[in-house]
């Protein structure tokens, strides 16, 4: 039994040993190590801070960008509705002025038909005027063959002219 019942004085000297360990272990081992884990706590504390910080900050930006490309999609939108209107107002304005020139040209026309229907009148006029001088003549001519005739006729005239 011996080898299984320690003795007296190895037990006093183990647990003199152990203490003693254990006090240098507390003195100088023991606060530097729980600094340390101390300190390797407080790290990763601030890490994981700092990576929630990150996250949020992330989403917020996704946010915001989700935000901005919805005001963009809103603005391209009034923008292709200003082009459509701006677009829809030169055509109306081009039909506009393509009426007016095409009334512009039809009143000139116009205006130039009678323009020449008038001359052609004046023309028509002065002719049947000339043809019927013509007519008159030859009648006159063939009527009054002797000149005393034909003087007696004008002064016959001339005095109708003159009372009227």
């Amino acid at each position: 039994m011996e080898l299984i019942l320690p003795q007296f004085g190895l037990f006093f000297w183990s647990a003199l040993i152990f203490l003693i360990f254990v006090w240098l272990l507390a003195k100088y081992a023991w606060k530097p190590i729980l600094a340390a884990l101390d300190a390797r706590e407080k790290r990763i504390a601030e890490a994981l801070a700092a990576a929630e910080k990150a996250r949020a900050e992330m989403e917020a930006l996704k946010a915001q960008q989700e935000k901005l490309q919805m005001e963009a999609a809103q603005e391209r939108e009034k923008i292709l509705a200003q082009a459509q209107k701006m677009r829809d107002e030169i055509i109306e304005q081009a039909r506009a002025e393509a009426r007016k020139q095409a009334e512009g040209i039809l009143w000139a026309a116009q205006q130039q038909i009678n323009q020449q229907r008038e001359r052609f009148l004046q023309e028509m006029r002065a002719y049947a005027v000339r043809l019927s001088i013509e007519i008159a003549q030859k009648i006159l001519e063939d009527h009054f063959q002797s000149s005393e005739k034909a003087q007696a006729y004008a002064e016959k005239l001339v005095a109708e002219l003159r009372l009227n």
